[in-house]
């Protein structure tokens, strides 16, 4: 019976989690853009044998990965975030509904039945 609350925290729950991931990918763009800069003054800068510049190129090619994958999470979950923050006051009253809809829910599920009258002794007779 709580189908219609657990619809609603789905959806409040999805946007919280793209809000997050998006927080995340930022951090993790940031991180390998440090680490790429890391890599490639190494390059420039230091004396490597050729081992070490094999190492440091897959090295390099698993940051670029590490990056891309963050754009891409940055990329879908920034038009959800840019909707959030314009719909704040949305969100908030759908917070609202979802406390309202599971107050009712909870009413319904431990609803009991009190008889008015003396009428269910009247069968038993």
């Amino acid at each position: 019976m709580k189908e219609t609350s657990a619809q609603i925290d789905a959806f409040l729950s999805f946007l919280r989690d793209c809000e997050q991931k998006f927080h995340m990918a930022e951090e993790d763009e940031r991180e390998a853009n440090n680490e790429t800069q890391d890599i490639l003054h190494s390059l420039e800068l230091e004396p490597h044998d050729y081992r070490q510049f094999a190492a440091l190129g897959r090295e390099l090619r698993e940051v670029r990965q590490r990056r891309r994958k963050a754009k891409n999470t940055l990329g879908v979950t920034e038009p959800v975030l840019r909707w959030l923050e314009e719909n704040r006051a949305v969100v908030k009253s759908m917070e609202r509904l979802l406390g309202d809809v599971r107050k009712i829910e909870s009413r319904m599920e431990n609803r009991i039945y009190v008889p008015r009258t003396n009428r269910g002794s009247r069968h038993a007779e």
